[in-house]
């Protein structure tokens, strides 16, 4: 039995409540039940009638999102803003039941349906590990009771709520799974609301709420009598085989000009990096962090991506999901590495109850569609036991000679100082391993290097190996992604240099994922934060996205980054700019009226001062970003301290070092795709930042000198197209 007397209030932010009767093609029997068919959106009132339910959605979206359905058409929920409400009428509600299909667990216990009035209430509940509960609730007073049955997601399923003079039952497909006797407890007095996609408990973690569902509802009955169990099992056979398509609607996100439409990034929700960029078998997988339940860092699955091409993606389910034990707080970032035997294995960072462990999975076919669990999970439990932190994480395994070495993201303490750290392990068969020592540990105070390393990267091009780390933010310093190369030395790395540098020259891109393309490039995909605020989060209904793939190629001990020739699949129409000098008088409009464009320019510059784009820019220059050159300060900056008139979108400027030579020609090639900018210097060095303006023709882009002139050699603007990336689910 479970207890959770947290009852937590939370505002409906941002949130469109639609006072709509549901009519949605309502039947309604002698006895006085209805039924919710979902087949339309009309905001026609019913006619009242005793017994009768008046339903009102409360969404984040202006219209509900009907989607093919059990039969017909059903309601697309998301698991934060989207659920039913009603008042029950003047008869006594007996019975509850719905056709649903499940896209994910729910972050916390979540409700299939909830009835109540001021003094009780009962509801039917999923919790995050997919396990029906029935929750009661009397004077205060919440007890929660669980199943030993699994919820399939993806799957068609009759949920309903049965209450008898004898007993509260809670039924999949007809078959009672939970009940509780009420004869000598009871707890039923006449419900006058009813909750249907949502848990009566209210409950947020911040601003997002965490009790609904995230799925369809279809063919929604409410009686005042007891359940017919024949009737519902007369059609599990066809629950059994008919596919239920939990693609999230394209309607959801169509006029968000700031979504990106040719990068990688999830149906909805939330995510957070990628890992274990694989080619495997003539095709690209990427693996990702994923809460598809919600908007925050909480009941993480592995998500997976393949591709063919690196450009247009096929998002899939999940495959690793979080089960209680070894991982039952989330299955974290890690690796793919193919064994002695060419297959793929997935090693990741799992959270137990007691901290974290590192566990194995393996592949059921060669579509890398579906993973099993090793059964000697988990292999690695906890981090050493001379270290006190229990926050060790993000494994990244590879092989030297003959034997196999697994470098673990840590943090540790050194004569009063927090260091970051790489924990070292080996292993000759990928299953038993043994700890060793640090790898590397770093020196903050001279290096600026962190106090806690996240995602680590150990890999070797040519001859030399790079080790990147992401140092976790501290002290209002932000997260960053910086690298060192060396020799791997008797089981040490050894660096040439022991000063870090930065994987970008201003940094908002971090924990890449690489791997060897088809070509041979070395190649490299990352997370691109938003960092705006949880009210722009909850509004927008996504968040995060990962980068364009880039070839990495190793110059001297530095990472050079360039765009993958891929790209240039996406290319369509081109714009070109004749030879022209351009000076403080006056800017040059390189592109209008797009969100999705590709610039290249070959600037000289004379005597100019700072030069660069204006991004982002509306026509009044209200909003307005600037990315530029400061040559006297030898800076790159990016300053959106005008960017957006939004309430919750950061308004800042960063800078990192970088020198241009007057008289000396440079190439600055951006990509532009909604509120995401990468860009390349000479092919060379790499930066990127994000743009959230509040109004959709903010979207000029000019070329600016201050201070003095540029001479434009050379300027192309290509428009570049969707990559029509897709849902398997």
């Amino acid at each position: 039995m479970i207890k959770n007397s947290d009852m937590i209030r939370y505002r409906y932010l941002l949130t469109t409540i639609i006072s709509l009767v549901f009519l949605f093609s309502q039947t309604r029997a002698a006895n006085g039940q209805s039924t919710w068919h979902f087949e339309d959106e009309s905001l026609q009132a019913e006619t009242r009638r005793p017994g009768s339910i008046e339903l009102h959605i409360t969404s984040n979206r202006s219209r509900p999102e009907l989607v093919n359905g059990f039969k017909g058409k059903g309601l697309r929920t998301d698991g934060y803003s989207t659920w039913l409400s009603g008042k029950v009428g003047d008869s006594h509600l007996r019975s509850l039941q719905a056709e649903f299909a499940l896209e994910t667990y729910p972050t916390d216990t979540a409700g299939f349906f909830a009835l109540g009035n001021g003094q009780f209430w009962i509801s039917a509940c999923v919790d995050r590990f997919g396990q029906p509960i029935l929750g009661v609730s009397k004077n205060d007073r919440v007890n929660y009771y669980g199943s030993n049955v699994t919820i399939e997601k993806f799957k068609w399923i009759n949920v309903a709520l049965n209450l008898t003079s004898r007993e509260v039952e809670l039924l999949l497909n007809g078959k009672s799974v939970v009940a509780i006797d009420i004869t000598t407890n009871p707890v039923y007095a006449g419900a006058d609301t009813v909750l249907i996609g949502r848990d009566w408990r209210e409950k947020s973690v911040g601003v997002f709420p965490v009790t609904a569902i995230n799925g369809i509802i279809d063919e929604l009955v409410a009686s005042p009598d007891e359940l017919n169990k024949t009737e519902i099992t007369r059609l599990n056979d066809r629950r059994k085989h008919q596919k239920a398509i939990l693609a999230i609607p394209q309607e959801r996100f169509k006029n968000d000009f700031t979504r990106p439409r040719y990068h990688l990034l999830p149906a909805a929700n939330w995510t957070n990096e990628t890992h274990a960029l694989i080619f495997y078998k003539g095709k690209y997988h990427v693996f990702n962090q994923k809460n598809g339940a919600n908007l925050f860092l909480g009941q993480i699955n592995w998500g997976h991506f393949s591709s063919p091409d690196l450009i247009q993606w096929t998002e899939h389910k999940p495959v690793l999901t979080p089960q209680p034990g070894y991982d039952q707080n989330g299955i974290w970032s890690g690796c793919v590495i193919t064994d002695d035997t060419g297959h793929p294995v997935i090693f990741y960072s799992a959270g137990g109850d007691k901290g974290m462990n590192i566990s194995a999975a393996y592949p059921d076919d060669d579509s890398l569609n579906g993973w099993h669990k090793y059964s000697g999970n988990p292999v690695i439990k906890g981090n050493p036991g001379q270290f006190s932190r229990t926050d060790f994480h993000d494994p990244i395994v590879w092989k030297h000679e003959e034997t196999w070495y697994m470098g673990v993201g840590f943090g540790l303490e050194e004569n009063g100082i927090q260091k970051g750290t790489i924990l070292l392990y080996k292993s000759t068969d990928l299953k038993n391993w043994t700890y060793l020592h640090p790898l590397f540990t770093g020196d903050p105070e001279c290096d600026d290097s962190g106090v806690f390393w996240e995602m680590p990267l150990f890999w070797k091009m040519g001859n030399k190996y790079v080790l990147l780390v992401n140092k976790v933010p501290e002290r209002r310093k932000p997260a960053v992604a910086m690298y060192w190369t060396g020799d791997f030395t008797r089981e040490k790395f050894v660096p040439d240099d022991p000063a870090p540098k930065r994987l970008e020259v201003i940094n908002r891109l971090l924990s890449p994922s690489v791997a060897i393309d088809a070509m041979g490039n070395t190649t490299a995909i990352a997370i691109i934060p938003d960092e705006t605020s949880a009210q722009e989060t909850f509004s927008r209904g996504w968040t995060h996205l990962y980068s364009i793939p880039r070839v990495w190629t190793l110059d001297n001990g530095r990472i050079k980054q360039s765009p993958h020739p891929a790209l240039s699949g996406l290319r369509s129409s081109v714009t070109e700019f004749p030879q022209t000098t351009i000076d403080t008088t006056s800017t040059l409009l390189l592109t209008r009226d797009n969100h999705q464009v590709e610039i290249s320019v070959d600037i000289t510059p004379a005597d100019a001062k700072q030069f660069g784009l204006l991004l982002g820019k509306d026509a009044e220059g209200n909003e307005v970003s600037k990315i530029y050159f400061d040559v006297d300060k030898r800076l790159l900056v990016v300053d959106q301290t005008h960017s957006s008139l939004r309430k919750y979108v950061p308004l800042q400027v960063r800078t990192g070092g970088f020198t241009v030579t007057p008289g000396q020609k440079i190439n600055l090639h951006l990509f532009i795709d909604g509120s995401v900018i990468e860009g390349f210097i000479n092919n060379q060095d790499a930066f990127t930042t994000r743009i959230f303006p509040s109004k959709a023709e903010s979207n000029r882009v000019e070329l600016f000198s201050r201070g003095g002139s540029i001479q434009l050699s050379e300027a192309k603007v290509w428009m570049l197209k969707s990559s029509n990336n897709q849902t398997a689910f």
